[in-house]
C-alpha cells in the first residue's frame, strides 16, 4: 500500500511524467538501436536493400568467401570495434539519404586484420606455414616474415572477394603484379625473387614472355627444329648447358668421327649433308690438289684423331694436321 500511494503521489506531479515518458524514450531508443544495429548487421541488408551494394554482394556471391557474413570480414571482434563502426556508419546513412553516393564507393574503413584472423577463419598457426608460388622455379614466403608480417591482409587480398566490382582494381594476391606492388625490383630481373632452373642459358627473360611463362617462350632456335628434334628437351642436345653448342648428338645417333662431339661445327640441322666442314690447305692433298686421299690415309684412327701421316713420317708435310 506505501508503494502504490507513492507511485500515486510521484506520478501526480508534473515532472513525474516527464521522468517517466524520459526513461520510455531512452528504452524505446535502446531497443530500436538493437534492432536496427542486428538489421543492419545482415547480409540482406548489406546485399539487397542497399542498391549501392549490389555490385558487391554480386561479386561475394561467387567468391571463396561467399559463406561468410559481411560482418565478419568488414568489423573486427570485440564490443568496442562494433560500436566503433556503427558510429561510423552513420555517415554511409547520411551520403545514402542525400543522395552523394559516388561510384565506386570509397572505402573509408579497410579491413583489420583481426577479422581474417578470428577463430574458424585464418589462424596464425595456419598463415604462419610457408608458401610456395609459381612454377618452375617457385617462390616460397611466409605471411609472418618480417616483412610480411607488418601489411594488413588488405594489402595483397583486396581483390579476393569483390573482384570486378566497381574500385576494385588491385590484382590477384598470388600474381606477380601484386608481388611487383612492393617488390618494383623484381620486374627488372627474375633473380631477384626466382632460383633459375637454368642459369647457363643466360636472361630468362630472353626466352621467356613475363605474363605467359609457359607457353609465352620468346627464343627462336638458330636453325628451325622440327620433327623429333622439336620434341627432344633441350638438355638431351645440349649437355653442358644451352649457352654451350650442342655436344650430345652422339647421345641418340652414336659416335660417328671417333670422339668428335661438336657436330654442328660441320653439320646443319637442315641440310645434314653435305658437311660444311672445309678441311684447311695440306700440300697437294687436301682439300684440293693432285695427289688427293681418303680422310683415313691420314687420320687413321678417326677424324676426332691428329692426322698421323704415314708418308711423310708421322708428320704433316706442312706441320699441319
Amino acid at each position: 500500500m506505501i508503494v502504490a500511494e507513492g507511485v500515486r503521489s510521484f506520478w501526480r506531479h508534473w515532472w513525474g511524467k516527464l521522468v517517466f515518458a524520459v526513461a520510455a524514450l531512452i528504452l524505446l531508443g535502446i531497443a530500436s538501436t538493437a534492432v536496427a544495429a542486428q538489421f543492419t548487421e545482415s547480409n540482406k541488408f548489406c546485399g539487397s536493400d542497399c542498391h549501392e551494394m549490389w555490385a558487391y554482394r554480386d561479386t561475394w556471391a561467387i567468391s571463396t568467401h561467399k559463406g561468410v557474413n559481411c560482418v565478419q570480414c568488414h568489423i573486427a571482434p570485440g564490443f568496442i570495434s562494433l560500436v566503433e563502426t556503427k558510429f561510423f556508419a552513420m555517415r554511409e546513412v547520411w551520403v545514402h539519404v542525400t543522395g552523394q553516393v559516388k561510384a565506386p564507393i570509397k572505402v573509408t574503413r579497410h579491413i583489420p586484420n583481426g577479422a581474417c584472423e578470428r577463430g574458424g577463419c585464418h589462424t596464425r598457426s595456419q598463415i604462419s606455414v610457408p608458401n610456395s608460388l609459381g612454377s618452375p622455379a617457385p617462390v616460397t614466403f611466409s605471411h609472418t616474415s618480417a616483412g610480411h608480417g607488418k601489411l594488413n591482409c588488405i594489402s595483397c587480398h583486396a581483390s579476393l572477394v569483390h573482384a570486378g566490382a566497381p574500385g576494385v582494381t588491385s590484382p590477384p594476391a598470388i600474381s606477380m603484379a601484386s608481388c611487383f606492388t612492393c617488390h618494383p625490383n623484381g620486374t627488372k630481373t627474375c633473380t631477384y625473387c626466382h632460383s633459375g632452373p637454368h642459369d647457363s642459358r643466360g636472361p630468362c627473360q630472353n626466352c621467356h614472355n613475363l605474363w605467359a611463362w609457359v607457353g609465352g617462350k620468346n627464343f627462336a632456335h638458330p636453325q628451325p627444329l622440327v620433327g623429333t628434334h622439336a620434341a627432344t628437351p633441350c638438355e638431351t642436345c645440349h649437355t653442358q648447358g644451352v649457352s654451350v653448342k650442342p655436344d650430345g648428338c652422339i647421345t641418340c645417333h652414336g659416335d660417328q668421327h671417333n670422339g668428335l662431339r661438336l657436330c654442328d661445327t660441320c653439320h646443319l640441322l637442315a641440310a645434314w649433308i653435305p658437311s660444311t666442314f672445309k678441311h684447311p690447305q695440306e700440300g697437294p692433298h687436301v682439300p684440293n690438289g693432285d695427289e688427293r686421299l681418303q680422310c683415313s690415309a691420314c687420320h687413321a684412327t678417326g677424324f676426332g684423331q691428329k692426322a698421323s701421316c704415314p708418308c711423310h713420317g708421322g708428320s704433316a708435310p706442312t706441320g699441319g694436321g
